[in-house]
């Protein structure tokens, strides 16, 4: 994926209060003056053979204050992987259909030599992303950072989720640029690999062709690292005694738990579904509680380990081959900084 200046902010080392760029009464940007947006039919002859939404309102990656934003984790920050894609009504044009584009990095602009880098919900549509090499957790401030872009804000409900399933509502996003801070919806300790956007109906300026939220990239701020080590190098089957081949990977997570200063950390266990569900959820947990000891063991503070196991309930793959479900025996390490 190219990275355009606007990743090289994001990087920046000092971690700055966040809010969602400046709004007048209306909830759309206050930018001094009247702002009137092209037209369908201007921005087609302006952009050729790839109409899009236009130049965003807001060009630069910082807060309201005018200070840069920093992802802490860098490009693993954003989410990464497509779970549903639902268009809405009236829909988008086909150059504004690819859900891809909502992935990775921001890196919408307008361009008339390329597809635009943006997905369009449409009016009322919606956009589920998974995190997969991180998750989102609850840190002080905002915790979501979404990249909506386009010259007219459009209104946005944010949604996360545990498990892809269950979805709790953490917030109204006002369109543009803007954070989320998932804190007074959710238990502090919990860990969301899941964000969906649901466009708020006929909010924002009419368009024909990009109508609802245009979607460039959605990134975690407060966010946790994520290991996932297979239960066949750390266990023998059926078993939750740490098998020859632990100490090896267990100790080179060590080695990136320390280099985290004050780290907490996670450890969930995950089984398939072949056997008995609450079988299967306490073999989870024992295995979780022996990784536990064994970073205890190797200086991690017990108090700042946490153990659960989910059984079978928190699927990766389909449980429907033994390569599918191989992916699901597993055990998760979640690291969190200070």
């Amino acid at each position: 994926m190219r990275f355009s200046p606007l990743h090289a902010l994001a990087l920046a080392p000092s971690l700055l209060a966040i809010a969602c760029v400046g709004r007048g009464a209306s909830g759309r940007p206050d930018m001094g003056r009247p702002f009137v947006p092209p037209t369908d039919r201007q921005l087609q002859l302006a952009l050729g053979d790839f109409p899009s939404p236009g130049p965003s309102r807001s060009t630069a990656f910082t807060d309201a204050a005018g200070s840069i934003v920093p992802f802490p984790g860098g490009p693993a920050s954003f989410a990464d992987e497509l779970v549903a894609y639902r268009i809405g009504d009236p829909e988008p044009i086909p150059e504004g259909q690819d859900a891809r584009n909502a992935l990775g990095p921001p890196d919408y602009v307008a361009d008339i030599w390329r597809s635009p880098q943006a997905v369009s919900l449409g009016n009322g549509g919606s956009i589920s992303l998974r995190f997969t090499d991180n998750v989102l957790v609850d840190v002080d401030g905002p915790d979501l950072f979404l990249f909506e872009v386009g010259p007219n804000p459009e209104a946005i409900q944010v949604d996360v989720s545990t498990d892809g399933e269950v979805w709790i509502p953490v917030g109204e996003a006002p369109g543009g640029l803007c954070t989320i801070d998932i804190g007074p919806h959710v238990d502090p300790e919990e860990v969301f690999r899941f964000v969906r956007l649901r466009d708020i109906r006929d909010t924002g300026g009419d368009s024909e062709a990009w109508p609802g939220a245009d979607i460039d990239a959605v990134g975690a701020i407060g966010s946790a690292d994520r290991v996932a080590l297979p239960s066949e190098v750390l266990f023998e089957v059926d078993e939750a005694e740490l098998g020859p081949g632990a100490p090896a990977a267990l100790d080179r997570l060590v080695a990136a738990i320390r280099r985290r200063a004050g780290a907490r950390v996670t450890v969930e266990g995950h089984t398939d579904d072949q056997g008995d569900a609450e079988y299967n959820r306490a073999l989870s947990e024992r295995r979780a509680q022996a990784v536990a000891d064994f970073l205890a063991e190797k200086g991690v503070a017990r108090d700042r380990i946490t153990v659960k196991g989910h059984g079978e309930a928190r699927p990766v793959a389909p449980n429907d081959s033994e390569e599918d479900r191989r992916k699901n025996r597993r055990v998760e390490i979640l690291i969190r900084g200070q």
